[in-house]
């Protein structure tokens, strides 16, 4: 029993922590935005969302998944050291020739995104700037993956607290101080981007050794499991961003600007699953690596049920106080951002508990039943948008991203129901 409730404790001090962390992350996301609509207007807010989201792209697909692939690989093999060592070191190899690919890649690009797709040649020079975050980020998703497996989640949360402070306080430095605008507020990302990546490696240094640091089995592995991962972050966030995209691509960098506003808000209700998912991957993995399904399932349910309790008292708090918080935060000429707000809270709130379990394919080896369903899920988005946008503006891009993420729930939970709760659910996971 003692044993029991230490873990219990353990959980609930990382589920502390990966909020923390992610709690800091939104705190700055939302003032940040507070400061620049404030200060540079709805218009350049809209060309900085477009280049922030852009850069989370990157941050998404940098180290090719390898960060992912290492938390489920540690927190399987987390007690045989030499292991731990040979995958850090191997991934470490691999991040780094992703990043620097990806960050060319942009570079070079850069020019016909601006102009050919979002008509601002002010954006080409802010996407080269952004290019030379990409190495750094892989470096840092690499050791952030080894801390989430090795469940270092003091180590986690402090990484991510301090380069959100720093994002903070420099772009702050930039904008107000210095009056760089526009210029200043990408800076204010790139600058703790590189610095924080490259001083991450301290915090591994003793699982990367020389003679590991090549391309070898451990690094097949890890690619591998990467490809999958890449692939599914990819129409994940055409998931997530597909409709800030869309109405920078068919609309202007205003309605951009309101749009922003809905989506900061909205994101309040996700933050607290999204916490939890860094837990219950490795949770689930390791449970997994035991062939212990029925614990599995007990935290499938356990973690649901709670997420969709809390979710959905803040979404009926933000949609009460939604027009009086924008017009506090903001003003009055943000306001045509409150009816897309009421929307995105009803798909939001029904994606919220799937996404405290997200990982769960991920975790149970079934990869591919997350690739299949991402695909479809983006294709129903992605087509729903480009119907809606044109002829009701951010409205639409509001309501095809609500019926995306329930339909989404929808058939995430038919293969959640085939993999872990049929007759059949333990012979299909070995």
């Amino acid at each position: 029993m003692k044993i029991k409730n230490l873990l219990n404790n353990k959980t609930i001090t990382d589920i502390n922590l990966s909020f923390l962390s992610l709690f800091s992350s939104a705190i700055v996301y939302f003032l940040l935005r507070v400061v620049l609509g404030n200060r540079l207007g709805a218009s350049s807010l809209g060309v900085y969302t477009l280049i922030y989201t852009i850069y989370m792209f990157g941050l998404q697909f940098a180290d090719f998944g390898i960060g992912a692939a290492l938390t489920k690989h540690i927190a399987e093999k987390k007690e045989e050291n030499i292991t731990v060592i040979k995958l850090i070191s191997s991934g470490f190899a691999g991040a780094i020739f992703s990043g620097l690919f990806l960050a060319i890649l942009l570079f070079l690009i850069s020019g016909y995104i601006s102009i050919n797709i979002y008509h601002n040649s002010e954006m080409e020079l802010l996407l080269k700037i952004t290019a030379i975050c990409y190495p750094f980020m892989a470096i840092e998703k690499t050791v952030m993956g080894s801390l989430n497996g090795l469940r270092e989640m003091k180590l986690f949360a402090y990484i991510s607290i301090i380069q959100n402070i720093s994002v903070f306080l420099i772009t702050l430095a930039f904008v107000i101080l210095l009056k760089m605008d526009l210029y200043g507020a990408i800076l204010g990302f790139v600058i703790p981007t590189v610095a924080v990546g490259f001083l991450s490696l301290y915090l591994v240094k003793k699982f990367i050794k020389k003679e590991h640091i090549r391309f070898n089995d451990y690094l097949r592995k890890i690619v591998f499991f990467g490809l999958y991962v890449i692939l599914i972050d990819s129409i994940g966030m055409i998931n997530t961003q597909i409709d800030t995209l869309l109405i920078g691509y068919f609309m202007d960098e205003t309605q951009v600007g309101y749009y922003t506003v809905s989506v900061i808000f909205v994101q309040v209700i996700i933050l607290l699953p999204r916490a939890i998912q860094r837990i219950t991957y490795p949770s689930i993995s390791a449970y997994n690596g035991r062939k212990d399904f029925k614990n599995i399932r007990k935290l499938i349910r356990s973690t649901t049920t709670k997420t969709l309790l809390i979710t959905s008292f803040l979404s009926v708090i933000i949609a009460a106080f939604g027009k009086i918080t924008i017009c506090l935060f903001f003003s009055s000429d943000f306001l045509p951002a409150y009816k897309p707000l009421l929307i995105l809270l009803i798909g939001y709130s029904i994606f919220s508990p799937w996404v405290s379990i997200g990982t769960v394919f991920a975790s149970i080896g079934k990869l591919e039943t997350s690739f299949k369903t991402s695909i479809y899920c983006a294709i129903f988005n992605t087509i729903s948008n480009i119907l809606l946008i044109p002829k009701f503006g951010i409205i639409g891009a509001a309501t095809a991203t609500s019926a995306s993420l329930i339909f989404t729930v929808i058939i995430n939970l038919f293969f959640l129901k085939k993999y872990m709760y049929s007759e059949k659910s333990s012979q299909n996971l070995i």
